[in-house]
C-alpha cells in the first residue's frame, strides 16, 4: 500500500486483519523495489503523480482506492490501474486482498465469439476432462439468459446453491465446495430458472476468490447476453479462451467482440462448424490473435448437450485429446 489517505489506509488495514494478513505500507521511493513481486499493489491519489513519474511496467494488481472517485480515475489510464472508491468498494478491497493471499486456481474465462458457437459446452467439456484428471473443478454460469449449465451438466436436479443464494455475497467468503450442486465430479454454481438476481462486480469477486481458494480450477462461461458480466469475468481471468466458428458470420461477430473487449491476450480455439469454410489461418488473422487449437465438428457434443450428459464421455477420441490440449495451454498444467 502506498499513499497517507485515511480512507486507504483504514479499508487496507481492517480488511487484512480479518483475513490475518500483514500488508505492507511503503512510499514512493521504496515501491519499485517490490514492484513485480506484490500479490496486489494499492495506491492513493495523493501518490498517483509520483507513482506515475517512475515510469514503472505495467502490471495486473494495481488498484487506486479513495473517496475522490474523479480524481482516481484520471489516474487510472496512466497508471493501468483499477479504481476502488470508498467506502462503498470495501467489500471488493477485501475479495482483492482474499484473491492475492491464497487464491491460487488458475480462473479460465471461455468467450463465445458469436451466437451459438458452443462456448458453454466448451467450457462443461474442459470441466469434465479436469474432474477425469482428479481435479477439483467447478463451473460457473453468468449468463441470465442461458437456461443454466446445470441443464447443460445434467445436474438441474441435484441439491445445492444457486447464484439467487450468492448475490449479495461481500468480502471473504468460507468454503463454498460442499454447498454447490456436482454431477460428475464437477461443482456447478449455474443461474436459476425463473427471476435470477444480477450478479454485480462486489458478489462476483468475492464468490470467484472463494471458489479459487475450495478449487484447483474455475471456469467461467460469462455468455454474450450482459456484456457487464462478460468484462467482469475478465477481469478476474488467469486465462481467456475465445471460441471462433468456421462461418464467415461467426468469424465477423468475433472480430467484432475482440475489438469491442480488447481480447489481445486471449488465446483462440476454432471451432469446425457445418457448412463452415474459413480456415483455422483466415480466422487467426482476421481476429488478430496466434492461431490456436482447432477444436472438431463431433455429433456427440451436440448430442450431450441436447440430453442433457456431461459432455465428452461418447466423444470422439480426437475431439478430447484437444480438449486435454486446450486444457493444458489455457491452465499451464502441462508444463
Amino acid at each position: 500500500m502506498v499513499g497517507e489517505d485515511p480512507l486507504l489506509r483504514e479499508a487496507v488495514f481492517s480488511a487484512a486483519a480479518a483475513l490475518q494478513l500483514h500488508p505492507r505500507a511503503v512510499d514512493v521511493a521504496a515501491l519499485a523495489g517490490g514492484w513485480r513481486g506484490a500479490s496486489a499493489v494499492f495506491l492513493g491519489a495523493d501518490v498517483a503523480q509520483a507513482v506515475a513519474d517512475l515510469g514503472l511496467p505495467r502490471r495486473p494488481g494495481v488498484y487506486l482506492a479513495g473517496g475522490d472517485a474523479a480524481e482516481l480515475g484520471r489516474w487510472s489510464m496512466p497508471l493501468g490501474a483499477e479504481v476502488i472508491p470508498l467506502p462503498e468498494g470495501r467489500a471488493w478491497l477485501s475479495s482483492v486482498l482474499a484473491r492475492g493471499s491464497d487464491g491460487q486456481a488458475p480462473v479460465v474465462t471461455v468467450v463465445g465469439g458469436s451466437g451459438g458457437v458452443g462456448a458453454s459446452t466448451l467450457a462443461a467439456l474442459l470441466a469434465c476432462r479436469a474432474a477425469r484428471r482428479g481435479r477439483a473443478v467447478v463451473l460457473v454460469d453468468l449468463d441470465p439468459y442461458g437456461g443454466g449449465l446445470d441443464l447443460l451438466m445434467g445436474a438441474e436436479q441435484a441439491m445445492g446453491w444457486r447464484w439467487p443464494r450468492l448475490a449479495g455475497a461481500a468480502g471473504y467468503l468460507g468454503d463454498l465446495s460442499g454447498q454447490l450442486p456436482q454431477v460428475e465430479g464437477v461443482s456447478v454454481l449455474s443461474m436459476a430458472r425463473g427471476f435470477t438476481p444480477d450478479v454485480t462486480r462486489e458478489p462476483l469477486a468475492a464468490v470467484v476468490a472463494s471458489l479459487q481458494r475450495s478449487f484447483e480450477l474455475v471456469l467461467i462461461d460469462p455468455g454474450r447476453a450482459a456484456l457487464v458480466n462478460v468484462r467482469e469475468s475478465l477481469r478476474l481471468a488467469t486465462s481467456v479462451l475465445l471460441l471462433v466458428g468456421t462461418t464467415l458470420r461467426s468469424v465477423a461477430a468475433a472480430r467484432q467482440l475482440a475489438d469491442a473487449l480488447e481480447l489481445s491476450d486471449a488465446r483462440l480455439v476454432v471451432r469446425d462448424q457445418p457448412g463452415g469454410s474459413v480456415p483455422a489461418a483466415a480466422v487467426a488473422e482476421s481476429i488478430a490473435l496466434p492461431k490456436g487449437l482447432r477444436l472438431p465438428e463431433d455429433a456427440a457434443l451436440r448430442a450431450a448437450a441436447e440430453n442433457g450428459d456431461p459432455p465428452g464421455y461418447r466423444s470422439r477420441a480426437g475431439c478430447l485429446r484437444t480438449a486435454d490440449r486446450i486444457l493444458e495451454a489455457a491452465t499451464g498444467w502441462g508444463r
